[in-house]
């Protein structure tokens, strides 16, 4: 069995590690992406994806069951810190990174692992203030 299955590089900012913002910073990746990927899947398609993660993922951390994937997006990511803070800064980033590993699994099983990459990597230039290449014109 492989260990790093249904896994893939974590994406914009590290959702394995907890900073000073606490669950801030573990869901502004969530922030990120969905702010790259709703213009290209609109936001039900967002949420859709977000939801069958939380699915999937709630298998290893049943806590993660408990948040609502309906839409907005904004909803969506305020019940995602809310399970965050009841899960505790203990398991709280090791759930979200596996959340976060499963969302990025689905979305390269439907869109292509590139296509994939090349959505985390715009959304880590977001992160850090950078402009996309395209975008510097």
């Amino acid at each position: 069995m492989d260990h790093n299955e249904g896994q893939r590089p974590r994406s914009p900012g590290d959702a394995g590690q907890t900073t000073s913002n606490g669950t801030a910073a573990l869901v502004e990746p969530w922030l990120l992406l969905s702010e790259q990927l709703t213009p290209l899947i609109g936001e039900s398609g967002f949420c859709a994806l977000f939801g069958r993660a939380l699915r999937l993922s709630a298998v290893r951390f049943e806590r993660l069951g408990s948040c609502d994937s309906a839409r907005p997006v904004a909803d969506l990511l305020m019940s995602l810190t809310r399970t965050l803070n009841e899960i505790g800064p203990g398991h709280a980033a090791q759930a979200n990174g596996v959340l976060l590993g499963t969302f990025t699994t689905l979305l390269g099983n439907l869109i292509g692992e590139a296509l994939t990459q090349q959505l985390i990597h715009v959304a880590q230039e977001s992160a850090n203030g950078q402009k996309h290449g395209q975008e510097q014109k």
